[in-house]
């Protein structure tokens, strides 16, 4: 995947967006970015329930006319290194 990349999962309700989500966070690296645009109300409620499993991913949602985007960041905690 490329620094910043945006995941079109318009169409899909849950819990598809969800295991799709999951999928790409669990291959993400230190620094990327992911944007996830999902139409299903309920995957928007989902999502970030799943994502709070994950201590070093930050989110936002913005709604986009009738999707809202959730942008997932893989970011390191300060002082702490990857382990050898």
């Amino acid at each position: 995947m490329n620094e910043q990349d945006t995941i079109n999962l318009i169409g899909k309700v849950c819990p598809y967006p969800v295991v799709d989500v999951v999928r790409y966070v669990d291959q993400m690296k230190k620094g990327e970015t992911i944007t996830f645009q999902i139409d299903d109300p309920l995957a928007v409620k989902s999502v970030p329930e799943e994502l709070e499993e994950y201590p070093d991913i930050s989110f936002a949602i913005d709604k986009e006319g009738e999707h809202w985007n959730i942008t997932v960041e893989n970011r390191q905690a300060t002082g702490q290194e990857d382990a050898p």
